[in-house]
């Protein structure tokens, strides 16, 4: 590909695939947009590359849609082959996948004349800000330039525990990622199994093991050891949450709070040589946040409405409070709150549930509450050292396999992405104040090394975690890819106006 393309997109998981829809659905002509993707299919990613039956989405397919402005697009799909799908439903995760690629190739098919994209199956190892541009290495040799770039690099495999493993790890017993290609080969029907962490990533690892008849016992372990709530069974309505009036007025008092600062530093300034703060003093505490968000449930459910509503109606102003939040406080959020936050906002279906609940009656899942202090590896199996939760002496635990259901890696600087390591070691991008992902602007441009945007690169989703925090789910990316993909219209100059879509979208 000689050319030099409009906007290059590496990664096609869900967030490079809305991204690219929505670029050819809001651009005239001329646009050449390349998605660039190492994976055999377009829009699966981790999230959706499962080919099991049993792992559903943990959204209803009411609110799954990829277009903002059409918040049924993806139930209308769904219902062509099953008409009477309802809007609670908790669809195949393999089946939206399967959406996500009708989504983009529908767009390509309705893209304006001049408007194209194509697709390279490579892996980008490398990218530099040109000045005019950016361009990219391959791991094929090639190369391509283009006037913008975006990383949408979706979630990166779990990290290993930072524990002596005992040889453990560059064995056949240790398998990193419940989703890489055939890691769950070589684990015996009756073997009994360490899944490390008890989240959505587990249950599907639990649910993928049974599909392949395993009988053996199952451990879960995880610091709480807790397990993510249940949504609602469809049919159990409640009366719909509120709005949630408290946790707006915590907003607006912190907004006169920050104000009130920055006036008070404007002042100081005026009065002295000394440079203003480069960001407000922010008064607000997570223990607010906390007390606030509990009030709101508490007055929702007397209200009688269901808590999980309560909570969902918390979400528009999740990433505002975020960012109001000091480093400090965010902190003292992902050490002592965390766990569960997450339980309650990422719920299973009901129907994940109840098998669940069935594999833990007839004792063949059992949590664990503790850490992993070390494993040893022996010739007949794995030796796990925990110390459980509340406990000081260690106990040892015997296993066939132990399989990492931690989730994404959290941390930037233990990513082996080459991408990410060169563009840190140059100074073209640094890591958020977390440590989480990428430092980005408002619009989603990279930062470099001293804080300035890039006016080629970008990144959404999962990489700006620690920026936003909720940031990887389907209602969070699809609201990005919009945003993002109309300002690179508007920068590149080939942008229709936002309230017009293409004659006859999908």
């Amino acid at each position: 590909m000689n050319l030099r393309q409009d906007v290059i997109i590496i990664g096609a998981g869900a967030s490079g695939t809305l991204l690219a829809a929505c670029l050819l659905r809001g651009a005239r002509a001329p646009l050449r947009v390349t998605l660039v993707e190492r994976g055999e299919r377009i829009g699966r990613g981790v999230a959706y590359s499962t080919t099991s039956a049993r792992h559903l989405l943990n959204v209803p397919a009411g609110r799954m849609s990829a277009w903002v402005e059409e918040p049924e697009h993806f139930l209308r799909w769904l219902r062509e082959e099953a008409p009477q799908t309802p809007p609670s439903a908790f669809a195949e995760r393999r089946r939206y996948g399967q959406y996500l690629e009708a989504v983009l190739k529908e767009a390509a098919r309705r893209a304006a004349p001049g408007v194209h994209l194509e697709t390279v199956r490579d892996e980008v190892t490398a990218a530099v800000d040109t000045g005019d541009g950016v361009t990219l290495t391959l791991a094929s040799g090639a190369t391509l330039e283009a006037r913008g770039a975006v990383l949408a690099l979706g979630n990166a495999l779990p990290a290993d525990l930072r524990v002596p493993d005992g040889r453990l790890y560059a064995s056949a017993r240790y398998h990193r990622s419940p989703w890489s290609p055939g890691a769950m080969e070589g684990i015996g029907p009756e073997e009994p199994v360490l899944l490390i962490g008890t989240g959505l990533t587990m249950v599907d690892t639990v649910l993928s093991l049974g599909e392949r008849g395993h009988r053996g016992r199952v451990h879960a372990l995880s610091r709480h050891g807790l397990l993510p709530h249940v949504h609602r069974a469809s049919g159990a309505g409640a009366p719909a949450a509120a709005e949630p009036l408290r946790i707006r007025e915590l907003l607006r008092s912190v907004r006169r709070e920050m104000d009130r600062c920055r006036h008070a530093e404007a002042a100081t300034h005026a009065a002295s040589s000394q440079e203003p703060c480069a960001a407000p003093f922010s008064t607000l505490r997570i223990r607010d946040v906390l007390r606030a968000m509990r009030q709101e449930v508490d007055a929702q459910v007397a209200a009688g409405a269901d808590w999980r509503a309560a909570v969902d109606a918390l979400r528009p102003v999740t990433t505002p409070l975020w960012q109001r939040l000091t480093d400090a406080e965010r902190q003292r959020f992902l050490r002592h709150l965390r766990a569960h936050w997450e339980v309650h906002r990422h719920r299973m279906a009901p129907e994940i549930h109840a098998a669940l609940e069935g594999w833990r009656r007839e004792g063949r899942l059992l949590l664990h509450a503790g850490r992993v202090l070390g494993f040893q590896l022996e010739p007949d199996g794995v030796t796990a050292r925990l110390r459980p939760r509340g406990q000081r002496e260690p106990q040892a635990l015997r296993v066939g396999h132990v399989i990492n259901c931690t989730g994404p890696e959290s941390s930037l600087s233990s990513r082996s992405q080459p991408l990410l390591r060169g563009l840190l070691e140059a100074g073209q991008a640094r890591a958020d104040a977390l440590g989480m992902g990428l430092a980005t602007a408002g619009d989603g441009a990279v930062l470099d090394a001293r804080g300035r945007p890039s006016a080629h690169l970008f990144t959404l989703g999962p990489p700006r975690r620690g920026d936003l925090w909720e940031t990887t789910a389907v209602p969070e990316i699809r609201a990005q890819a919009r945003d993002l993909a109309d300002h690179l219209l508007r920068h590149l100059g080939t942008s229709r106006s936002a309230a017009t879509p293409a004659p006859g979208a999908p």
